[in-house]
């Protein structure tokens, strides 16, 4: 009996101390803090980075701000370069929310190093309604022993952040709301739970036409002009989830073709 609950002490002083070590991955060198002010109206948010250590850094830094109500999602990104001396704490960017907001809403900064390593992060969430089902979940995998990346965007499967099963709408005009809901509708339905945030924005084209564009993580995978004929719609949105279900077929089929070897 004693060896058996001394190996368990054991098994779990090791558990913790890998989950330690994990949670310190980031904000080491460079920390990233998202600092707010409240007043009546407004809540202001502000990006910041503090440079721990002596020399000088090259870094980039994304700030998301994510709301998430019944009917709809939506994301707004500010990001860019900048350096940060020894020693140094910057403010990176600035954004407001409205302080009477209802929707739950996420905040993520994200910074990283020249070679577009993560090194600092931090989230606030307002309005949490569902933690176990957050738009943004992180999670530790004391199995894997390095962080992975796939075309720079934010897909850790290591003591990190992953984006999983994110439809994000931005869109101008009832055909393009209408595109969403049945994109939004078949991408739930056939459960595809992406590893990153797929986007569908309506953009200006030629005239007073629009177009769609469809994005996962940073990389456009189809773009069409719109039309308000609804069987058109009904179509293009076929086709659409077939390309982006394909797109996250082949990189999980690339991912683990990477780890086999």
């Amino acid at each position: 009996m004693f060896c058996i609950v001394h190996t368990y002490s054991i098994l779990m002083l090791m558990l913790l101390c890998s989950i330690n070590a994990f949670s310190q991955f980031y904000n080491k060198e460079v920390e990233a803090k998202i600092e707010t002010v409240t007043n009546t109206e407004f809540i202001e948010i502000s990006g910041t980075a503090l440079n721990k250590t002596n020399v000088d850094q090259s870094l980039r830094y994304e700030l998301s701000v994510f709301k998430k109500s019944l009917t709809s999602n939506s994301k707004t990104k500010q990001s860019g370069r900048f350096v940060l001396k020894a020693g140094e704490k910057k403010d990176l960017s600035k954004t407001t929310i409205n302080a009477k907001e209802k929707d739950e809403i996420i905040l993520l900064l994200l910074i990283y190093d020249i070679q577009d390593n993560l090194i600092g992060k931090d989230r606030i969430v307002f309005n949490d309604k569902k933690p176990d089902t957050k738009i943004i979940a992180e999670k530790i995998d004391i199995e894997t022993d390095k962080a992975e990346s796939v075309d720079g965007d934010v897909n850790r499967t290591s003591y990190g952040i992953e984006l999983k099963g994110i439809v994000v709408e931005e869109t101008k005009t009832k055909p393009g709301r209408d595109f969403f809901k049945m994109f939004s509708s078949k991408y739930n339905f056939y459960k595809i739970n992406g590893e990153k945030v797929v986007t569908v924005s309506e953009v200006l084209a030629l005239g007073i036409n629009t177009k769609i564009e469809i994005e996962v993580g940073d990389k456009v995978v189809l773009e069409f002009f719109l039309s308000p004929r609804n069987e058109y719609l009904k179509t293009m949105a076929d086709q659409a989830i077939n390309v982006v279900n394909r797109y996250f077929i082949n990189l999980r089929n690339d991912k683990e073709q990477i780890n086999r070897y």
